[in-house]
């Protein structure tokens, strides 16, 4: 088994502006995605556009969780986890609301305090989980 959680790579009021920025640059990327969405019909690349914005989103989330102490795997479970979430959040407020993207920002903020707040305990809790579903 893994370990779950090690020291930070950064101090924890740097990671936790680094997982801020990441969560910025999510809700810029779903924006963009959305503006793709948009030109699917006219531009074949737009679909392909879209998957590259939502993977960048991924990345970025996932590398912010692990600068936190979160082991690597975990972190890739954790931020790809985390963009899944917040893009179906993203997806149901831009069919309800013109300028969701405060809001968007606000709820994203919201789903990650966990990861700062308690860094450790998720992580332990995401490898008990996992070690739950596949023993040994």
């Amino acid at each position: 088994m893994i370990e779950p959680y090690r020291a930070p790579e950064v101090p924890l009021p740097a990671g936790a502006l680094i997982l801020l920025a990441a969560l910025v640059l999510f809700v810029g990327c779903q924006r963009l995605a959305f503006r793709l969405r948009d030109e699917e019909g006219r531009a074949w690349w737009a679909s392909n556009g879209r998957d590259v914005v939502n993977a960048l989103a991924a990345v970025a989330l996932s590398f912010s969780v692990w600068l936190l102490g979160i082991a690597t795997p975990i972190a890739i479970l954790l931020g790809c986890t985390l963009t899944l979430a917040l893009s179906v959040i993203a997806n149901f407020l831009h069919e309800r609301m013109a300028h969701p993207w405060r809001l968007m920002l606000a709820i994203a903020v919201v789903f990650a305090t966990p990861f700062v707040v308690a860094p450790g305990w998720i992580a332990s809790g995401v490898a008990d989980l996992i070690e739950s579903v596949f023993p040994g």
